[in-house]
């Protein structure tokens, strides 16, 4: 009797976190579960079997390819069976920005910009034309005089 009332509580449970999330939405049905997360400074990403903890601020840049994303870390870099969207929507959005339709980097690794890469660390990424004018328009610049 107890284990068909919990069997039942538990495909309640699913369905509805499947009604709320079932991938044809914008997100949001994972997004209110937010304020349920234990950790909030990371995410867990799988590697040979595990679990590993990731934390934002070891995330240096991620690359988009396809239904798959290589993201860089300070110690490691991990090939994930994820798009690059589902990324963009868990990050915290005050230290990470899209430059590109294929990356995304953490704002405070940026050393150099040009209008066709930013060195993100020891790394050389490309910035695409779209993304780069709100990338000008997010960081404080000291001019040489011209207003470029």
């Amino acid at each position: 009797m107890f284990q068909r009332q919990t069997l039942r509580v538990m495909k309640e449970l699913l369905k509805s976190y499947n009604a709320k999330s079932n991938g044809n939405s914008n997100g949001n049905g994972t997004l209110n579960h937010e304020s349920k997360l234990l950790i909030k400074d990371a995410l867990f990403v799988r590697n040979k079997g595990n679990l590993v903890k990731v934390k934002f601020k070891d995330i240096i840049w991620m690359k988009g390819d396809g239904n798959y994303t290589t993201l860089v870390t300070r110690d490691n870099v991990y090939s994930l069976r994820n798009i690059l969207k589902e990324f963009e929507t868990v990050l915290p959005q005050d230290d990470f920005i899209r430059i590109h339709k294929s990356y995304i980097v953490r704002l405070d690794e940026i050393t150099t910009i040009n209008p066709r890469e930013v060195t993100v660390g020891k790394d050389t990424v490309p910035v695409g034309r779209t993304y780069f004018q709100n990338l000008i328009n997010g960081i404080n610049k000291l001019g040489s005089g011209n207003n470029d």
